[in-house]
């Protein structure tokens, strides 16, 4: 591919006149991007740089899935790239076709800066190797991670492999791990997601009986093994089954300030004769952004139906400013009309002290169904997004057919 340097420094100095050297830009063309979890470990993803016009626009690559970022802030020969729905970042020297630097993610409270790297001119994720796989692994894999209680110890893998080339996703009881992409090379199997809030990568080996054995980490933060057995009946436990209402309580309610830090209540007259669904999120969270996007377009078509929807932030950190700007990113990214209000921190305590209602808070999202008299008729643990394919659309068909049938009663 031939790279037209000069059309991109004519729309540099258009776009930014005086301010960056031309050569300190991030060129237009393919990137891979690594973030250094350990002394040797590499969790690499790629993305792409062009203009749309004058705007200087990021992809990012995960399977499927493509995120584009726009915010891109360049001081002398350094560059802040700004995610477009969570309060991360990547702060990096540049050079126009290097970026040395690392990730910050300030929803964090520790462990939030990863050391980053991309070059140019690459266009592979793990390695440019084609090594004959021993065996293809599509299907459906019951997964067993290394943890002491049996729900957050079971996951589904659900794969599709091409030669080497490798992607899919990873279902577990709270939730999908989004768009995976990697490559199978001889025994090795390699998986990584990074959409500025997941970093995710699966290493494995394909061992003799045909099983998988590996690591599993989650950014800097996070580290734990796991083993894999082709299952093609593995199904998850009924995600209308893990949270409920604790005996004594029929109804849901709550108060919590809103983002002009105003009380809001639930029940309250407004609410009275619609059917209200609480939207249990964090603007942190991924799975929580893949149903964001599904609620705001249900809503946005469906609010003159009766319908009604609330949700309920909860940060890892208790700041109410912060809180607030992150909610104003998300609405304003997704056109999310609705009331987002700001429930406290995603700590057990402030979990269980702010819902009493609930048996607990087990995934962020959760969504709780009420009709109009005001009854809880459904409370759904977890969303498997996009990713998931055939269990998105499944949950998309439950999800209006629960709808249509509250709203016609």
């Amino acid at each position: 591919m031939i790279y037209d340097f000069r059309k991109t420094f004519l729309l540099i100095l258009f776009a930014f006149p005086f301010a960056v050297p031309a050569q300190k830009m991030i060129h237009q063309g393919q990137w891979r991007g690594v973030l250094q979890l350990n002394d040797s470990t590499e969790l690499p993803f790629n993305f792409t740089c062009e203009f749309q016009g004058v705007t200087q626009t990021l992809t990012i690559r995960n399977g499927k899935e493509r995120m584009v970022i726009d915010e891109i802030i360049y001081d002398g020969d350094s560059v802040f790239i700004n995610f477009p729905f969570f309060d991360s970042q990547i702060r990096a020297f540049s050079s126009g076709h290097d970026l040395d630097g690392r990730f910050v993610n300030n929803t964090r409270v520790d462990k939030k800066i990863i050391p980053f790297k991309a070059k140019m001119f690459q266009d592979w994720r793990f390695t440019p190797k084609k090594e004959k796989p021993v065996m293809n692994i599509s299907g459906k894999w019951k997964i067993t991670f290394k943890e002491d209680d049996p729900l957050d110890a079971l996951g589904i893998g659900e794969f599709r492999q091409t030669g080497n080339y490798l992607e899919g996703t990873i279902l577990t009881p709270t939730g999908d791990h989004r768009y995976l992409e990697g490559t199978v090379q001889g025994k090795k199997v390699f998986l990584s997601a990074f959409d500025g809030s997941h970093a995710f990568l699966y290493q494995a080996m394909i061992n003799a009986d045909s099983s998988l054995s590996g690591d599993f980490y989650s950014g800097i933060h996070w580290h734990q093994t796991w083993t894999a057995v082709r299952d093609e009946k593995i199904e998850l436990p009924n995600p209308d089954s893990l949270t409920f209402l604790n005996p004594g309580f029929k109804q849901f309610s709550f108060t919590f300030p809103d983002t002009t830090n105003t009380s809001f209540s639930f029940p309250d007259k407004k609410y009275q004769g619609n059917i209200v669904i609480v939207q249990i999120m964090g603007t942190w969270c991924p799975n929580c952004l893949d149903e964001s996007i599904f609620l705001s377009e249900y809503y946005n078509k469906n609010k003159n139906r009766g319908v009604e929807i609330i949700a309920l932030d909860y940060e890892r950190m208790n700041d109410f400013e912060k809180a607030k700007n992150n909610i104003a990113r998300l609405q304003k990214r997704l056109t999310i009309t609705y009331p987002v209000l700001f429930a406290g921190t995603t700590s057990a305590e402030n979990k269980k002290k702010s819902l009493p209602m609930l048996n607990h808070i087990m995934s962020f999202p959760t969504t709780i169904f009420i009709d109009r008299k005001g009854n809880v008729r459904r409370i759904h643990t977890g969303f498997s997004g996009p990713a998931t394919g055939k269990h998105y659309e499944e949950f998309m068909s439950d999800f209006n057919a629960l709808m249509e049938k509250l709203i016609k009663e």
